[in-house]
């Protein structure tokens, strides 16, 4: 085999190293993005997820009875139209002596229900879904409380083979060079001194020294550019899902069971912070239930030990005074933080009378999480083009989430009702004498937080 002919044969293999060694780095797998058909949601199980579902079950009992057949049983009873009364107001129709169900209903937990503002045509709505209710199967996956994680092993064996290939394209320029000499001693040429692979790589910079400058010139771009993309994601944690003490799953709760988000982050409308549910409003539902889908007794134990309750004689543990005996606080690891400079309040976004911000705005379809997590701006502007999503007003945005620019761009583009509550009717009527924003309002016909002073920076840094 002539030494020629093994040169280029070692020219050939660096060249489809190189473009092997590109294709490793620079492949990507191409995103699948699974639309889901969004059905139509009926009017009596909306008004039960807003109204009922955070104490009562259709099929079973939970801290309310359960409300299959729960009609029935009251015409039964010769009760069929004091259903409605004690719909609106228990206590009311409890204290008027005048049903004998609303005295066996009272009894059954020590938790007063909530009255609900329910017209008769609603409460129908709710009975005859609530009739026609039968309990899904629970998958796996839905009552897992683990969170989804993604496998991204695959990248880092494309760095490792990249790594290798470098190795072998360094062995492969060594070999060549030997090559090289070994050819020029056999034709009998002038022999150059065995120079180091730096020194080559030296000279072939001067020989080219304008390809050597466009070269850096284009490494120093790419760089800068990087390394300001970098800087930017600082502070930055789409897709954050830190563990839990306990394998909680949103899924199963407010999905599956369609429990609403602010019966266990129930300050939201009140306060600036949300608020983690105490152990106490666990206790609501699981002290009667006591095993899950898939965890089974293990999870929901955690609970109990927390609450100090005894499930065994459905009651808490109490002292020689029969005081009650609780366990260890659970420790929860909090998903959203904002910068100690930043004043955020949920009460602001979320209360009916002021924002009205649906949650999913800003945590995402929270429905389909396991642990709580951090949702992304792809993620939420993916549930804002489903009905659903605009259903409840989600709007899209291309900032990254909990960043200032993303509150700033939804600051912008979030319109503002006028004749949604009193409070904006009133801020209606001040504008009008404001001929300035008037003008603006006038000129693309809608009203954003902007222009009722979102932009100012006194607002969230004071």
């Amino acid at each position: 085999m002539k030494i020629s002919w093994i040169r280029k044969s070692s020219q050939t293999i660096l060249t489809l190293v190189i473009i092997f060694i590109g294709s490793c780095v620079y492949s990507q797998d191409p995103e699948i993005i699974e639309e889901e058909n969004q059905e139509e949601v009926l009017d009596g199980e909306k008004l039960f997820k807003q109204n009922c579902a955070s104490c009562h079950n259709p099929v079973k009992n939970s801290t309310g009875p359960k409300l299959q057949g729960a009609k029935q049983k009251w015409i039964d009873a010769g009760e069929g139209e004091l259903i409605y009364e004690w719909v609106k107001n228990p206590a009311a129709l409890k204290n008027s002596n005048k049903s004998t169900m609303a005295n066996k209903i009272w009894d059954f937990d020590p938790t007063a229900m909530t009255p609900q503002n329910l017209s008769k045509a609603e409460a129908d709505a709710v009975f005859k879904y609530v009739d026609s209710y039968k309990a899904p199967v629970v998958s796996t996956e839905s009552a897992s409380g683990s969170g989804e994680v993604s496998d991204n092993s695959g990248a880092y064996w494309w760095w490792i083979i990249a790594g290798l290939l470098v190795i072998v394209i360094f062995s492969t320029l060594g070999s060549r060079r030997q090559l090289s000499y070994l050819v020029a001693k056999q034709e009998g040429k002038e022999i150059q001194p065995n120079k180091s692979i730096g020194e080559n790589i030296r000279a072939w910079c001067l020989r080219n020294w304008f390809t050597t400058v466009l070269i850096l010139v284009v490494l120093l771009i790419t760089g800068g550019v990087e390394l300001f993309n970098r800087l930017y994601q600082v502070g930055v944690f789409e897709d954050y899902q830190p563990s839990q003490p306990i394998a909680y799953s949103h899924k199963l709760h407010a999905g599956d069971l369609g429990i609403d988000c602010k019966y266990c982050h129930h300050s939201a409308e009140k306060s600036k912070h949300a608020g983690i549910p105490s152990i106490n409003v666990c206790m609501n539902c699981h002290k009667t239930v006591h095993e899950g889908p898939v965890t089974k007794k293990g999870e929901i134990a955690k609970i109990h030990k927390a609450a100090g309750y005894n499930a065994e004689i459905k009651d808490y543990n109490k002292d020689e005074n029969n005081e009650r005996i609780e366990g260890s606080p659970i420790v929860w690891n909090k998903a959203h933080n904002l910068p100690d400079h930043v004043f955020f309040s949920h009460s602001q976004h979320v209360h009916p009378n002021t924002g009205n911000i649906d949650c999913r705005q800003c945590h995402g379809h929270v429905e389909t999480y396991t642990l709580g997590r951090v949702s992304s701006t792809d993620e939420i502007n993916e549930y804002a083009k489903t009905q659903e999503g605009m259903d409840r007003g989600i709007i899209e945005l291309t900032r990254p989430l909990l960043t200032m620019g993303w509150c700033i761009e939804c600051h912008n583009k979030k319109e503002i009702d006028l004749n949604s509550t009193e409070y904006y009717v009133e801020m209606h009527n001040r504008l009008k004498n404001r001929p300035d924003v008037m003008r603006n309002i006038y000129k693309d016909k809608k009203v954003t937080v902007r222009e009722m002073g979102g932009w100012e920076c006194a607002k969230c840094h004071y």
